[in-house]
Order: structure tokens, then sequence, then C-alpha cells
């Protein structure tokens, strides 16, 4: 499926019609017969079906492999798999080759999906899930050139692991697509060139020929870029630095600001210790909640990043959801005496105690203008002194994903328009609960939810767990997340600037 960037409305992709059983259980996609690889081979079905299976496997790592247990079977194959890996032991050199064929096997035996022949996809899901069609068109479910992909795959002897050549990837000579574009040059750091496919079922439609992405790390350096002609387009002004608020103070023709699907926040660990092996007093959930009560918000809009984004207090970002209304009334905003008393309780009685708490965050985005200011006010009204961590992004990712810190900044983006984008996230089991947050009683409203066919009962279930979520404060909500473009629309035409930045670069042109 593809969304258009105008109205986000759903409509054909690599597939030209689909059909929905009257139990909402099986989907029937039929693909476009004359869609193709970048390499002229035909797309088939059985490339869906091979990609969807790499990112259910658990050797993968995939961050988004939840999304796929909509599919009846896609969770149990994903434990069987993990299950086999633990108690995996090489007995002899054919071991972890016998496995992965098993492997295979089991996967055509459990998982819902199937291809009667080469054009037609049928899906059968373990569940009505009322937004499928918007997960086919998220990136987790698009195909991979099955030939190609499977020549870089390796079994580990050792460990029975199954993993490829990530090198492949960002390879000209190497990588097949199937979309508008093919990666005709990739220089570390430096851009990113993308051609016309000549092999793509719409080219002819297609607004340009190429698309270069200069990799600027520096915004000032982006906005000279940009101000010399070498830019057409900046898509993402970090909104935590001081050049955002000052662009947007000279109210430009060429300046857009546009508040999307997503929330600004910073993550507290909810482990019971930490990655060294101390306690943490982070996993009272009294202490999260009076850091968060710790926090101006609108102090932090009108005064840190100065550009007025809405303050929130749940996850869910008010009026991106038709039908769903956020519990921001179980979430916390500044109320300093509360907090106090809070910290009281927990043993920490102004602040005393309470330390070994840092927060963690990137360079390069003006991130550090609001940790300094929560620096200050914690100190100022809790007492509590807080140490700063500037680290490179790709270090900051590592330890995110390994719960290597106490408090960290961080920011989620819906992917389709359904509450469980974010919901999903602070599932027990999700491989994006970066703050290793586990309640049973909100799993199981998700689950209670995830098996309700009625709109509004479904609804009803998921602000329940949010609200559940939210009172337990894993995450200190700050403000709704905003974009700032910076382009010029009588120069770069049929650039849809949208709430979920669902772009469709092919239909766009420059003068």
């Amino acid at each position: 499926m593809n969304v258009d960037p105008k109205d986000l409305s759903l409509g054909p992709g690599m597939a030209d019609r689909w059909q929905v059983s009257e139990d909402g259980l099986i989907y029937t996609f039929h693909l476009r017969p004359d869609a193709k690889w970048s390499n002229g081979d035909s797309l088939t079905a059985d490339d869906f079906i091979y990609a969807w299976r790499r990112a259910l496997l658990p050797d993968m790592a995939a961050d988004y492999t939840q999304l796929l247990f909509c599919i009846d079977g896609a969770r149990d194959f994903f434990g069987w798999r993990q299950q086999q890996l633990e108690e995996f032991t090489a007995e002899d050199k054919g071991a972890a080759r016998r496995l992965w064929v098993q492997t295979t096997d089991r996967f055509e035996e459990m998982v819902g999906v199937s291809s009667p022949e080469d054009h037609t996809l049928v899906v059968r899901l373990a569940q009505q899930t009322p937004y499928f069609l918007e997960l086919v068109a998220f990136v987790t479910f698009m195909p991979v050139h099955r030939a190609s992909v499977e020549k870089t795959e390796r079994i580990d002897p050792i460990t029975g692991f199954m993993s490829d050549d990530s090198r492949y990837w960002t390879d000209p000579s190497r990588h097949v697509s199937n979309g508008p574009y093919v990666l005709k040059r990739r220089r570390f750091k430096e851009d990113l060139l993308l051609v016309a496919n000549d092999q793509y079922w719409n080219r002819s439609k297609m607004k340009n020929t190429s698309i270069l992405e200069k990799i600027i790390t520096n915004p000032q350096t982006a906005l000279l870029a940009y101000r010399n002609g070498r830019a057409h387009w900046l898509p993402d002004v970090p909104t935590a630095s001081s050049l955002a608020a000052d662009l947007v103070a000279q109210q430009r023709g060429d300046i857009h600001l546009q508040p999307i699907a997503g929330v600004y926040f910073y993550n507290f660990n909810c482990s019971k210790t930490l990655v060294d092996g101390a306690a943490n007093p982070l996993a009272d959930r009294r202490v999260r909640q009076a850091l968060s009560m710790g926090i101006d918000r609108r102090l932090l809009v009108e005064q840190v990043t100065r550009l007025n984004q809405p303050v929130v207090k749940s996850f869910v970002p008010p009026n991106v959801v038709d039908g769903y209304d956020p519990p921001a009334e179980a979430g916390f905003g500044f109320a300093p005496d509360k907090a106090k008393r809070l910290l009281s309780d927990a043993g920490y009685p102004g602040g005393r105690g309470l330390a070994g708490l840092s927060i963690l965050y990137n360079t390069g985005s003006g991130h550090e203008r609001l940790a300094e200011a929560i620096q200050r006010m914690w100190d100022q009204h809790l007492g509590v002194e807080v140490v700063l961590e500037a680290v490179e992004s790709l270090s900051f990712s590592d330890r995110l994903k390994k719960h290597d810190y106490t408090i960290c900044r961080a920011s989620w983006i819906g992917d389709y328009r359904d509450p469980t984008t974010w919901l999903g996230k602070m599932a027990t089991d999700d491989g994006n609960n970066d703050c290793a947050y586990s309640n049973a009683d909100y799993d199981g409203l998700l689950s209670q939810a995830a098996g309700q066919t009625d709109r509004e009962l479904r609804f009803a279930a998921l602000r329940r767990a949010e609200a559940v979520m939210l009172g337990d404060s894993p995450m200190a909500m700050l403000h709704q997340y905003v974009f700032l473009h910076v382009f010029d629309r009588e120069r770069v035409l049929g650039l849809e600037l949208n709430a979920w930045g669902r772009y469709r670069l092919e239909q766009v042109s420059v003068r």
C-alpha cells in the first residue's frame, strides 16, 4: 500500500487491488503484473513472504518484529525460533544448518502467509486488526529481493544464528530495489545519490530523475548550503536548537513549522538494577513521578526552545488519531510541592540521598539546551542534582538499547494511524521498550484491546491502558514534536507536508 501525502489516504502500491474477507481475517493482495525489481526480475509474493520471515527472526533483532504478530502464527513462530536458539548446541558441523532448514519449514507451517501463485499474496490474521492496511504501507512490511539478499546470508555453526552481510544494503553494485529509485552512490558521512529506477512500474509519472541527499551534521552549515543554492530542502532543522527559533522569528515564506504525530520526552530507566549492578532509585515510580512533576514544560517551550510547541501529558498526541482521546488527566504537569512530598515518601527528603542520576543525550541537535534547563529545574525545585552526558548518536542508540542510562532524552513519532503505534512501544516484550517498563495490567489491557472488534470499546481499553502507563511515569512527557522545514514553495513543487511525515519524493519537482 501507499499513503497519499496530501490527505493521508491509503492507495495502491505494489498491490493494485485487494480483498478482505467478511470476518476481517483474510487479506488477499493482487500484485501488479508489471512490478519489477531494478535488475529486471519480476516482483513476486514470495519476495514479501521472505522479507516478513526475516523481520520475524529473533536472529535479526528487528525493532519492529512485534508489528507482524497480528499475523496468525507469527508470535508463536518467533517464540519457537527464540527457544531453539537458546537451547542450541553445536553437536556437529551440520547442526546449525539442520536447525535453519527446520526453521524455514516451521515458518511455512506456522505463519499465516501464502502465495497461491506468483502475483497473489494471502495473509491470515490472528485476530481482526483494523489498521492492517496501514501496517502494510509501513517500511517493515516492504519486500526485499530474495535472490540477492539470500546470497549474503550465513549460518553461524557455533550459535545457530542466521546473519547477513550488512554491507549489501549500502552497496550500489549489489543492492536491488523495487521503488522509484535505485542507489547510485553512497559515501559515508558525505552523501547519498538516488537515481530513477527504469524498471519502476510508474516511471513515466515521476517528476524528477535523481535525488542527492547531502549529509551535513551542523545545522548552520546546512542552512548556508541552502542559502547558497546548494540545497533545495532542509527537511528537519533541529527544533531543540536556537537556530530553529531564530528562523521562525524571521517569519519568512520559506520557513514551515509542522506539528507532527510525535512526542518529545525523557525516558526513565525502570530496571531494578543498573547495568553496573547498582540499585536503581528510578525503579520506584514515586521518584519517576516526582521528577516528571519537577519540570516546568511551559517555560521550556516558551523560553528554551522558543517555538511554543504544544505541551503534552499523554504519550499519544491529541488530535492525531480520529476517535481517540488520550487520557491527559492521568499524566503529570508541573507540581513541585507534590513532587517534594513524593520524594520524601520514597526516602529522599529534600532530594538528599538521590544520587547517581544523569541525563543522557545525543550531540549535534541542540538537546543540551533542554537538558541544561531541566537539570536546573530539578536542582532548584527538588534539590536533586544530576549530571549531563553528551555522546554521539551511535553510542547514544547503543546505550539506549542496552538500558545503559538512568535518564535520557527521547522522542517517538507514530508509524501508522492508530494509538497502538505509541502504546505498543511500552509493552513488556516490545523491542522498542527502551525504558525496561513492565506492568501486567498494562499488557493485559493491550491484549484486551487487540481482541476487541468494536472500535469504541477498543479505544476505551487502549485509553485505560495509557492511563495505567502514564500513572507509572516511565517517561516524562514534554511537548508535541514539530518539524521545521526550509524550502521555497515557488521553486520546490509537489512537496506535501503532513503530521505523519509521509512524503512521495518522486512527485516533487524543482524549478
